[in-house]
């Protein structure tokens, strides 16, 4: 309905092709993508016996998110999900989520996904996002940007999906005060282009 009425390129594959069945077979694994982080942030950690054990919350996502990372190989000429130049309907479905789950994962658990070598291909993916005008700063289109900051998510995931638990270690307490502006962390100014920030500005992304 929507390109029938829109100009652009066609965002969703048509019935019948197999380019339907294959972003039919990745909207399912997003909905188990979503599934495995509501289980690994909403509710309390397995502990330690989950993780001496290799199972629990913490590596179902992680092995959910391997073969997200794998998907993403399949179109080497292409950054997204279904190949071609522009998004599909498929990565605009991951990446509302995905920016919640970077948030998310390092404040209550510590875990840094982004500029992770165990997931270069959904680096890439979030690099192509951060290219496009309509995902950047408010300056540039003040009516199209999406894209939001780690702070504001781990503020506002609780009002919509409920509390996150947190893990104990010193990567959840760093980042913890990191994001949330806690024991002097914030310091103007706010230098994000270092290799070791925990939120890292793209190069492409407006800095105003």
């Amino acid at each position: 309905l929507l390109e029938s009425n829109f100009d652009g390129p066609e965002l969703c594959p048509k019935p019948g092709t197999p380019e339907f069945e294959e972003a039919n077979s990745l909207l399912k694994l997003e909905r188990q993508l979503f599934r495995d982080w509501c289980n690994l942030i909403f509710r309390p950690s397995g502990g330690p016996i989950g993780a001496i054990m290799g199972g629990g919350p913490r590596a179902s996502f992680e092995s959910t998110l391997d073969k997200v990372e794998e998907a993403l190989k399949k179109h080497p000429e292409s950054p997204w999900l279904l190949g071609g130049e522009v998004p599909s309907i498929v990565d605009l479905q991951y990446i509302s989520h995905v920016e919640r789950m970077l948030a998310s994962c390092l404040y209550w658990k510590g875990m840094q996904l982004r500029k992770s070598e165990r997931y270069p291909m959904l680096e890439k993916w979030l690099d192509a996002f951060e290219q496009r005008p309509s995902y950047q700063s408010l300056r540039i289109v003040p009516a199209q940007a999406t894209k939001s900051d780690y702070y504001t998510h781990v503020r506002d995931i609780p009002p919509q999906y409920g509390p996150g638990f947190a893990d104990n270690g010193p990567e959840v307490e760093a980042a913890t005060m990191a994001i949330g502006g806690q024991n002097g962390s914030w310091r103007l100014p706010l230098d994000l282009t270092a290799p070791d920030a925990l939120e890292p500005l793209s190069p492409h992304m407006d800095k105003g």
